[in-house]
C-alpha cells in the first residue's frame, strides 16, 4: 500500500528517475549475458551487488510489490509483479501469493512475462520526440522518401513533432481528402474529425474461422466468444480423449494451460495432436500424433467422416444419429434445412455421389500426407461410445483451401455427439480461454460502466466515428493495393460490429472500387511494416508516401521507415500517487486492462510501477494536442479520461455469486477512494476491499468440483434445443447452412460457387507441384508455416537478449529434408521465393512433416540493402498478397507459403542475441 499510504519527496523521486534512466542504459545491451550477469537483475556487469541491494529492500520493507501489465498479445494475461523502491524496478516474479492447489491455483507467467523487465527498460525504447534528418514538411522531393530506413535522426521537442503532424494532415485532407490518409493502428480518431481514414480489415488472427460460425450455430469467429462454447478447466479430466487440433499452449499461452492438460492425463486422459509438427505441447501429454499437412486438413476429416460412416455402416456403431437428426440439419437427406436451394447434403457429397470422388482415406493420404492406418484410427476414435473434447486453434484456418474447416470440423464432433454434455467439446483454445472455457466468473467492467462521462449519453471512450464510407482495405493485399493505388471494398459496417461474422449482406454496403493517392500513414503501437505479409512491398510504399508517423515506445521497424516518432509511455508507467504529480496512465494499458484475464477464473488490475520515463507521453494526450492544433478540443475527441476509464473498469467489475446464476459487484469502494484519485464514480459495497485488490493487483475465484461455477459449453441448447435455439436460421447446428454460402458467394470474389456443406478444395501443397498427376516438383515445393514462438509474442519482446539466448531464431526442416540439401543443425539457410530472402540457422528435427518448413512467427527484419537478404529472418519477407485466401478477400491465409532453402554459402548468421540493437543514429 505505498503509495496509499505513503509520501514520495520530489528528490527522492528525481534521484529514483535518475536510477530508472541507469538501469535502461545498461539493460538491453547487445550480446549474450557475460558470466557475472544476474538473472535476477538485468543489469549485466555488476548485477550481483544491485541484486544484494534488491534483496535487502525486500527484506526491510522498504518499497512494494506491484502487479503489473504483460501486455504481449499471446492472450496469457498472466500474474507478473515487481518489486519497486523510489520508483525503480528491482526485482519481478510471478504468483506467489497463495498456495498452488487444484482449486486455487497460482497464475504463473511464461518466460516473456518473467523478462519484461528486459523488454520496459531496453535499449531500443524511444525516449522522446524524433524527425527523421532529412524529412521535411510539404510534400513531394521535401520528403526524401528514398531515404526513409536508411538515415539518421534528429531530436525535436514535441510542439515541433505535432505541429509537423498537424500541419501535414491539415495539407493533405484539403489538397487530396481522406482517402489519401491511411491508418494502420486502431485509434488515432482526430482523423474522424477531419472526414475519416482508410484503415485495414482482415481475419488476421482466426482465418476462415472468422466468418460462418455463428451462421452455423456456434458462435463468432474470435477467441474470446468462441471459447464460451467450451468447457472449463475441472471438466478435462472427465474426458476419454482430448484432440489438440493444430495448438501449442506452451509457447502461444503458456502459464497455466499445460498444467491443466498434464493434470487430466494423470487422471487418465489420452491425448491426440494433429498437425505438421509434432511440437512442446504435444510432447508434454505423450500425445499421440496424426500427421496433417499444412492446410490440407478438410482432405484428412472428409476421409474421418467418411470412415465414421463406413465403420459405422459395418455395424461399428460410431455415429450418433439421434444427435445429428435432434441438433443438426444438413448431414443427410432426411435432415435439409427448411431454407435449402440445393438439394444436397454432407454425407452423399463424402460418400462421392456429386463427384464421382469418395473421400476415402487412401484419396485423402495422397493430399494430407497421413497414414490410412491413422485416419482410419482417428475415426474410431470419434465414436459416441467416448467422451471426446475436440479442441483447436485458427492456425490451420490460416491456410487456402480452408474456407470450409470450421464446418467440418464441427461436422465431424456431432457425428460422435461430442457437445453438450460433460467430458464432451469442440471448441477453441485460443487465447486466455485455453483449458478453461466458459462465462466469466469474473471480469472488470466496461471504461463506460461507471463515473462520468463528458457528453451525455456517451456509450465509447472515443467519441468521432468513421463516417467515411467503404473506408476499409483488405489488409492481406495491403501493400499491393497502396503501390498500385486501386483497392477494392468487399462490403463495409454501417453500425458496428456485426455479431454474424464480418461477411454479411445485411448491414452492410456492396463492393466497390476505388483509384486512390495515399499520402499519409499513421500508425500506433502496432508493428505493421514487420507483421504484414510482403515487407518488401511495404517498404516501396512506405518509401512513397509524404508523411509517415508512429506513436511506439519502442523502436520497430515501422519506427525505422517513419519520419516522425512520437513516444509514448508502457503500461508499466503512468501516476496513481497524487503525491508525486498530475494522476496519468497509459491509454494502451487501459484497452489492455478491458482484456486483462488470464482465463474465466482470473480478473487481472494492474496498475503503473513507476513513473513515465524520459519525455513519453501518453497517446491520448498526443491526439489532444494534435486536435487542438487542427481547431479541436480534447472533449470533441474523448468522452472522459484515461484516469476516469480506468477507475470505472475497476468500478464496473463484476463477480458470478456462489449459486453459479447472479453476479455482484466485485470491489468495494468509498467516496475517499475516488476523491483520493480525483475521478467519479458512485460509492458500493463488493466482495473484497479496493485496498485488497490494489494491493494484489488481481482477484480469483475458487473453484471446487462440487461448486455451481462450471460450465459445460451448448448444455443449454442440449437439454432443451426448442428453448435455447442457437443463433442459425434453423435454430440448430447448420451442416448444411444457406446463409454461409449465400454470404460468401454474394462476394462473387471466389472461383466457383461455394456449397452450403463443406467441400474439399484445391491446397497449396497440391499448388506446389508443376504437375499433380506426375507429382513433378514445383519451383518452391516447400510449405512453410509460421508457429508462434515462446521468445515473442508476434513482435512483441523480441528486444529481450535473454529469451533471444535461450530461445534461438530457428529455421525447423525435416531430417529427411535436410540430409538432400546437405544441411546440418546450425546452419545458416537461405530460405527464398519470388517475393524475398531471408536467413536463418538450422534445425534439423525428426518432429516435421518432409515438405514442410517452419519458421516462427515475429522476427525483426535487418535488411541487408546490396543483396536484399533479411539477415533478420523475417518471415513476412517470403508472404505475400498471393496468400490472400480464394474466397474470402480478408482472410489471411499466410500459413500457405511456399519456398525454397539452400545452405547458405555467405558469412554465417550470428545468434541474433549477438545482434547491434535496431537504434536509429543520432545527430
Amino acid at each position: 500500500m505505498a503509495l496509499l499510504d505513503k509520501t514520495i519527496e520530489r528528490r527522492d523521486f528525481l534521484k529514483g528517475s535518475a536510477a530508472v534512466a541507469a538501469t535502461v542504459a545498461a539493460t538491453g545491451l547487445a550480446g549474450c549475458a557475460s558470466s557475472d550477469t544476474s538473472p535476477a537483475s538485468g543489469e549485466g556487469a555488476g548485477g550481483r551487488a544491485h541484486e544484494v541491494a534488491s534483496d535487502t529492500a525486500i527484506i526491510n520493507g522498504e518499497g512494494e510489490w506491484v502487479t503489473v501489465d504483460c501486455w504481449g498479445n499471446c492472450g496469457g494475461r498472466c500474474v507478473n509483479r515487481v518489486f519497486v523502491k523510489d520508483g525503480v524496478v528491482l526485482r519481478q516474479k510471478t504468483d506467489d501469493m497463495k498456495d498452488d492447489s487444484e482449486e486455487h491455483p497460482q497464475q504463473r507467467s511464461c518466460p516473456r512475462g518473467h523478462s519484461m523487465r528486459q523488454h520496459v527498460l531496453n535499449a531500443n525504447r524511444v525516449k522522446y520526440p524524433m524527425k527523421r534528418k532529412s524529412w521535411q514538411p510539404g510534400g513531394g522531393a521535401n520528403s526524401h522518401g528514398e531515404l526513409r530506413g536508411e538515415e539518421s535522426w534528429v531530436r525535436i521537442t514535441w510542439d515541433e513533432a505535432l505541429d509537423y503532424v498537424a500541419q501535414e494532415l491539415r495539407r493533405v485532407y484539403d489538397d487530396y481528402g481522406p482517402r489519401s490518409v491511411v491508418c494502420m493502428g486502431t485509434d488515432w480518431p482526430v482523423l474522424n474529425l477531419l472526414g475519416g481514414r482508410l484503415q485495414w480489415n482482415s481475419t488476421e488472427s482466426y482465418g476462415n474461422w472468422y466468418n460462418s460460425p455463428v451462421r452455423m450455430g456456434t458462435s463468432l469467429g474470435g477467441g474470446f466468444p468462441d471459447a464460451l462454447l467450451g468447457n472449463d478447466r475441472l471438466d478435462l479430466k472427465n474426458a476419454d480423449t482430448i484432440v489438440l487440433y493444430g495448438v501449442n499452449p506452451l509457447w502461444h499461452t503458456s502459464g497455466n494451460p499445460m498444467h491443466y492438460y498434464q493434470m487430466a492425463r494423470e487422471a487418465g486422459t489420452e491425448f491426440i495432436f494433429v498437425g505438421p509438427e509434432y511440437n512442446v505441447s504435444a510432447n508434454a501429454v505423450d500425445a499421440r500424433w496424426i500427421r496433417v499437412r499444412p492446410g490440407t486438413d478438410t482432405a484428412f476429416l472428409m476421409a474421418v467422416a467418411y470412415e465414421m460412416i463406413r465403420l459405422d455402416n459395418n455395424g461399428g456403431d460410431v455415429i450418433d444419429w439421434d444427435f445429428l437428426h435432434a441438433y443438426t440439419v444438413g448431414f443427410d437427406g432426411e435432415s435439409l434445412p427448411a431454407d435449402a436451394t440445393v438439394q444436397e447434403n454432407f454425407q452423399s457429397y463424402v460418400l462421392g455421389e456429386y463427384d464421382g470422388i469418395p473421400k476415402t482415406p487412401e484419396w485423402a493420404a495422397e493430399i494430407c500426407g497421413t497414414p490410412t492406418e491413422d485416419i482410419t484410427w482417428y475415426a474410431s476414435e470419434m465414436t459416441k461410445h467416448k467422451n471426446v473434447m475436440l479442441l483447436h486453434s485458427y492456425a490451420p484456418s490460416r491456410t487456402r483451401g480452408s474456407i470450409d474447416l470450421p464446418q467440418l470440423f464441427l461436422t465431424v464432433a456431432c457425428m460422435g455427439g461430442h457437445l453438450g454434455k460433460p467430458g464432451n467439446s469442440a471448441n477453441s483454445i485460443f487465447s486466455c480461454d485455453s483449458a478453461n472455457a466458459g462465462t466469466r466468473l469474473v471480469k472488470p467492467g466496461s471504461p463506460t460502466s461507471g463515473g462520468v462521462t463528458i457528453g451525455a449519453g456517451v456509450t465509447s471512450v472515443i467519441i468521432p466515428k468513421n463516417t467515411l464510407e467503404y473506408f476499409q482495405m483488405p489488409k492481406p493485399t495491403i501493400w499491393k493495393d497502396l503501390d498500385e493505388g486501386h483497392y477494392t471494398c468487399y462490403g463495409d459496417y454501417r453500425n458496428g460490429p456485426l455479431d454474424n461474422g464480418w461477411v454479411l449482406k445485411d448491414g452492410m454496403l456492396p463492393q466497390a472500387e476505388f483509384d486512390i493517392d495515399p499520402k499519409i500513414i499513421v500508425n500506433d503501437y502496432h508493428n505493421p511494416l514487420q507483421a504484414t505479409e510482403d515487407i518488401n512491398r511495404g517498404i516501396k510504399v512506405f518509401k512513397k508516401m509524404d508523411m509517415v508517423v508512429n506513436i511506439d515506445y519502442r523502436f520497430t521497424l515501422t519506427s525505422q521507415y517513419a519520419d516522425i516518432l512520437l513516444p509514448c509511455f508502457t503500461a508499466w508507467e503512468g501516476n496513481l500517487d497524487p503525491l508525486v504529480g498530475e494522476l496519468d496512465v497509459s491509454a494502451n494499458g487501459i484497452m489492455r486492462l478491458s482484456r486483462a484475464m488470464c482465463n474465466r477464473d482470473l480478473a487481472l488490475f494492474p496498475r503503473p510501477a513507476i513513473q513515465p520515463m524520459f519525455d513519453t507521453k501518453n497517446e491520448d494526450w498526443i491526439y489532444g494536442e494534435i486536435a487542438k492544433r487542427l481547431g479541436f478540443e480534447y472533449s470533441d475527441i474523448y468522452s472522459m479520461t484515461p484516469l476516469q476509464a480506468y477507475f470505472n473498469m475497476w468500478a464496473g467489475a463484476e463477480v458470478t455469486s456462489e449459486d453459479g446464476k447472479t453476479t455482484r459487484p466485485l470491489i468495494t469502494f468509498t467516496q475517499d477512494d475516488f476523491d483520493r484519485f480525483g475521478v467519479q464514480g458512485t460509492p458500493q459495497e463488493g466482495l473484497v476491499d479496493f485496498r485488497e485488490i490494489w494491493d494484489k493487483g488481481h482477484y480469483q475465484v475458487p473453484r471446487r468440483e462440487d461448486d455451481n461455477l462450471g460450465f459445460i459449453g451448448y448444455s443449454d441448447f442440449i437439454a432443451d434445443p426448442e428453448a435455447n435455439p442457437r443463433k442459425s436460421a434453423s435454430g440448430k447446428l447448420e451442416i448444411y447452412c444457406q446463409s454461409k454460402a449465400d454470404a460468401i458467394n454474394w462476394l462473387k470474389f471466389g472461383p466457383d460457387e461455394l456449397k452450403p456443406y463443406p467441400t474439399f478444395h484445391t491446397t497449396t501443397y497440391e499448388q506446389s507441384f508443376e504437375d499433380w498427376e506426375t507429382k513433378k516438383a514445383g519451383q518452391y515445393p516447400f510449405i512453410m508455416f509460421q508457429p508462434h514462438y515462446l521468445r515473442r509474442a508476434h513482435t512483441n519482446f523480441d528486444e529481450n537478449v535473454w529469451t533471444r539466448e535461450a530461445l534461438q531464431n530457428p529455421f525447423v526442416i525435416s531430417a529427411q529434408d535436410a540430409q538432400k540439401k546437405g544441411v546440418k543443425t546450425g546452419d545458416t539457410v537461405l530460405v527464398f521465393n519470388d517475393a524475398g530472402k531471408m536467413l536463418r540457422i538450422a534445425q534439423v528435427s525428426q518432429s516435421i512433416m518432409p515438405g514442410v518448413v517452419a519458421a516462427p512467427h515475429g522476427a525483426r527484419t535487418y535488411l541487408d540493402l546490396e543483396t536484399g537478404i533479411d539477415h533478420g529472418g523475417n518471415e513476412n519477407m517470403l508472404v505475400d498478397h498471393k496468400t490472400q485466401d480464394d474466397y474470402l478477400p480478408l482472410t489471411d491465409s499466410y500459413n500457405s507459403c511456399l519456398v525454397d532453402f539452400e545452405k547458405y554459402d555467405g558469412e554465417p548468421l550470428q545468434p541474433d542475441c549477438l545482434f547491434e540493437p535496431a537504434l536509429w543514429t543520432e545527430e
